[in-house]
């Protein structure tokens, strides 16, 4: 692996149940009596939750041993420098360090180095399902996975003794990402999992259990995740999410009180306006006024003084295009995730000119005065969806469906009237926060989880159904729960690193110990050998460097690729006594005997900074 040049406030968790471990197999297939294991590594108190590390060398060490893994031997080799295109300091670093590789614009990779990161991630994952009860599945790719679920649990479900079930499974879903970097690749691999349950005091419980796992994960890895509220139309729930500048996701708190949401379910409260008596509506050319603010500034209002008409394609598998007319006064923007969950999903596009027309408006000139409105989602006339901001004012300046004019004096509900009232606004910084006289601020987030609770309307609109213990028929109550593995590890690469290289979070290692091999004798290679035998009759994984390059080289790829400890067995080393360990976050050296280096090693793992 030689140097080149690089290619273009929080619910209480589920108290365990007794024997609740007795008998489960660990990730690495050994039986789990009372020690926790993640990777084979029997975990402590600090964020893992068990048993001091010296009490179990005799479990562990009878744990079966993984494939050996030579750096000579390793496809994917380190790069001096990073693309030219990386477009974060983590991506360049990835891509130096052998972890992706661009295969073409916009698509990356998983070395084997990433992808053992990935799998890492996923036993973190897959051990707190199984702890919580879950069972691994696969779904075919469906358009809505929850009425999937819904008619599994119509064929599977029949009684109370059938509840609770909680079902998951992990795969690459192709989506629209959004971030820099790492968090832009796609597919992203998620775990997405789905509860049953008899009643809704029970599902709450798994929810906030769940929610806590989420939560549990990313402190794993050094991450501080902010719990969020994401509840939107019928479901209620929260997200977690990382704030960091590299993030695409936005997220939304009050300077005042703690208010915390997702942009795409936040709220706020717009000042009381003045309310003058309301005038006739009269028409006002208004020639060349492409904007709401030209026409503000034609007419001579604030923008605020304006109704704003969006209009959107609303797509259903089955169904025609209708055509969504959206008003909103026109300093505000349209909130598309509300939006969508207030119509009860399908797909959202920019309407067409034509099918504007259509509905008899004008584009570019448009408001719903005059146009036969709709009294529902379904039904004849235009489908007109309407923010709460306009109640907010009077006398507004409007669309006059004719080319070059609009109207003044147009009062809701007196002017037009609207299918559907909502909040649909995006919140902005600076607007007042809904619960006090605090105002929000927004910044960059990366979201990896999110927990929501359906009640029973998917399995109401399934026919789904089952009989309780008093022999009435009743529709299970539905959670689900999503966590994203790709944006974990994005944001560990993005936080976790230094001028050097990549300082990975144990949990996620691609490997616990980086060997570096600088013998010169047979004598000294048996003795790196054994060393090598040792660390891994601990359980622990290890990337041996046997290459034969010089110590500058060994050592500059070891910090690049980032692994927890590095070990060097070197003539030096065993003059001075033994094997040099050094923690990747740190300067400190220490030279062990060969017979204290798997405790040495294992409490260097356990006093990583993150936890």
């Amino acid at each position: 692996m030689v140097g080149g040049d690089p290619p273009a406030a929080l619910p209480r968790p589920l108290p365990r149940r007794p024997g609740h471990n007795d008998g489960r197999a660990d990730a690495r297939g050994g039986t789990r009596e009372s020690v926790e294991f993640l990777d084979g590594i029997p975990q402590r108190h600090k964020g893992y939750g068990g048993i001091a590390l010296r009490d179990v060398f005799s479990v562990i060490k009878n744990l079966p041993k993984e494939v050996r893994v030579r750096l000579s031997q390793l496809f994917g080799r380190t790069l001096r420098k990073p693309p030219a295109d990386a477009q974060t300091p983590g991506l360049g670093l990835a891509v130096r360090a052998g972890v992706i590789r661009p295969i073409r614009t916009g698509q990356y990779a998983y070395l084997p180095l990433g992808w053992r990161t990935m799998r890492r991630a996923e036993r973190l994952v897959r051990q707190e399902m199984e702890n919580a009860g879950g069972q691994e599945m696969r779904l075919p790719p469906v358009e809505d996975d929850l009425a999937a679920i819904a008619e599994l649990a119509r064929r599977e479900i029949r009684s109370y003794r059938d509840l609770p079930r909680l079902l998951y499974q992990i795969q690459d879903v192709a989506e629209k990402r959004r971030g820099k970097g790492l968090l832009a690749i796609q597919p992203a691999r998620l775990v997405e999992a789905y509860s049953l349950h008899a009643d809704s005091a029970d599902l709450n419980t798994l929810y906030s259990h769940i929610a806590v796992v989420w939560e549990k994960i990313p402190s794993q890895c050094g991450l501080e995740g902010v719990r969020a509220e994401a509840g939107l139309g019928e479901a209620e729930g929260c997200a977690l999410l990382l704030p960091h500048p590299a993030g695409g996701d936005r997220l939304v708190r009050c300077t005042a009180c703690g208010y915390v949401a997702t942009a795409e379910a936040a709220s706020f409260r717009l000042p009381p306006a003045a309310r003058a008596e309301p005038e006739p509506v009269r028409p006002v050319e208004t020639p060349d006024c492409a904007t709401i603010a030209d026409v503000a500034a034609y007419v001579g209002v604030e923008t605020s003084q304006t109704l704003k008409a969006v209009f959107y394609a609303w797509e259903r598998p089955g169904q025609e295009p209708t055509l969504v007319f959206v008003v909103i006064r026109g300093d505000l923007e349209v909130n598309e995730a509300k939006l969508r969950a207030l119509l009860g999903g399908g797909s959202l596009h920019p309407a067409s000119n034509d099918l504007i027309r259509a509905a008899g408006a004008k584009p570019g000139y448009a408001s719903p005065v005059g146009l036969k409105v709709r009294s529902g989602i379904e039904g004849d006339g235009v489908l007109v969806v309407a923010d709460r901001s306009i109640e907010t004012g009077t006398n507004f300046v409007a669309g006059a469906n004719r080319e070059g004019y609009h109207l003044i004096g147009v009062n809701y509900p007196r002017d037009f009237s609207v299918s559907i009232l909502a909040d649909i606004a995006q919140a902005q910084p600076g607007h007042r926060c809904p619960h006090c006289e605090g105002t929000l601020e927004a910044e960059p987030a990366i979201e990896v989880g999110r927990c929501m609770l359906w009640g029973t309307l998917p399995a109401e609109r399934a026919g789904v159904g089952y009989v309780d213990a008093e022999g009435d028929h009743r529709p299970p109550t539905v959670g689900s729960y999503r966590f994203d593995l790709s944006s974990l590890l994005a944001t560990a690469l993005e936080a976790h690193h230094d001028d050097a290289g990549l300082v990975w979070p144990p949990p996620i290692a691609p490997f616990d110990v980086h060997l570096v091999s600088l013998v010169r004798s047979e004598e000294e290679r048996t003795i790196a050998e054994r060393a090598y035998e040792r660390l891994r009759d601990a359980g622990l994984e290890v990337l041996y460097d046997d290459r034969n390059e010089s110590a500058g080289v060994k050592f500059a790829d070891a910090d690049l690729i980032g692994c927890p400890v590095r070990v060097t067995i070197s003539r030096r080393s065993l003059e001075r006594g033994g094997a040099e360990t050094k923690a990747r976050w740190s300067d400190e050296r220490t030279v062990v005997p060969e017979d204290a280096l798997r405790e040495q090693v294992i409490n260097l793992l356990d006093r990583w900074p993150g936890l």
